[in-house]
C-alpha cells in the first residue's frame, strides 16, 4: 500500500467515525428531547361557550407553539387573523380561565396577544394556521394599542394558559391596505365592536357585532388551551 492510499484509507475511516459520533449524540439528544405536547379542543363564538363552531389544535415544544384553526361561520370576503392570546403565568390569573382583564389589568399573570397569520375567508369554513416561537414579541398587539412595555413574547410554552382567538377587520379592501388587515391586530379597524370584558374591549357580545362594514372589527371565536 501507498502511502498515499493509506493516507485516503485513514482519511476515510476517520470521516466514517466522524459521521457515527455525530449521528449518535443527535441520536441521543433526540432520545433525551421532551416531545411535543398536543391539544385540540372546540372553537366558540365569544359570545356562546356552548355551542362549537369548529375545533383548535395548539402544539407545544420547548422551542413554541404552532396552531390550525378550523372554523365556520364567519361570512366570506372577511379579513380575519389568528392570535395567540398567552398568559404565561396563569396561576396569578384572577379569573378561570384567564380573559381579557386578566390580559390588560394584570400585568402578574405575564399575558400577550401575538398574531400568528391571516387570511381573507372565502366561504362558509375558514382555516388559519401559525406559529409562535419563545422570546418573539415583534407580533404583540400591546405595540399596537399603545403599550409597548407590556410586549413580553411567549415565555413559558409549556406552562402557559392559551387561548387561539379569530379576529375580523371586516370585509376585505383591495390593494395594500389589506396586508396591514391580515397581518396586525388594528389594520384597517376604525371602530371595535363588543364590550366582552370591559367597555370597549372589542370582543363580541353576540351577532351584532360581526362586522359588515369596512373599518369595523372585532374578536369572534377563540379556543382555550391549558
Amino acid at each position: 500500500m501507498t502511502h498515499t492510499t493509506a493516507r485516503h484509507t485513514r482519511g476515510r475511516i476517520l470521516a466514517a467515525l466522524t459521521l457515527a459520533a455525530v449521528t449518535a449524540t443527535i441520536s441521543t439528544s433526540t432520545a433525551f428531547a421532551t416531545p411535543a405536547a398536543q391539544s385540540t379542543h372546540p372553537l366558540f363564538w365569544t359570545w356562546d361557550p356552548t355551542t362549537p363552531v369548529g375545533s383548535a389544535t395548539l402544539i407545544r415544544t420547548d422551542g413554541g407553539l404552532s396552531a390550525t384553526v378550523h372554523s365556520s361561520g364567519i361570512p366570506a370576503g372577511q379579513a380575519v387573523t389568528l392570535w395567540f392570546i398567552v398568559f404565561n403565568n396563569p396561576a396569578a390569573c384572577a379569573n378561570d380561565p384567564c380573559n381579557v382583564v386578566d390580559l390588560i389589568f394584570n400585568p402578574a399573570a405575564q399575558g400577550d396577544f401575538l398574531v400568528g397569520g391571516g387570511r381573507v375567508t372565502g366561504g362558509s369554513q375558514t382555516n388559519l394556521g401559525g406559529a409562535l416561537g419563545v422570546g418573539d414579541a415583534s407580533g404583540s398587539g400591546f405595540i399596537e394599542i399603545g403599550m409597548p412595555g407590556r410586549a413580553i413574547g411567549l415565555t413559558n410554552p409549556r406552562g402557559a394558559e392559551v387561548h387561539l382567538a379569530l379576529h375580523s377587520h371586516g370585509p376585505a379592501v383591495a390593494g395594500p391596505a389589506l396586508r396591514d388587515q391580515i397581518n396586525s391586530f388594528t389594520g384597517g379597524c376604525q371602530v371595535f365592536l363588543g364590550n366582552g370584558g370591559f367597555a370597549g374591549s372589542g370582543i363580541a357580545d353576540g351577532p351584532e357585532d360581526v362586522p359588515d362594514a369596512v373599518g369595523e372589527c372585532s374578536t369572534l371565536q377563540a379556543s382555550v388551551h391549558r
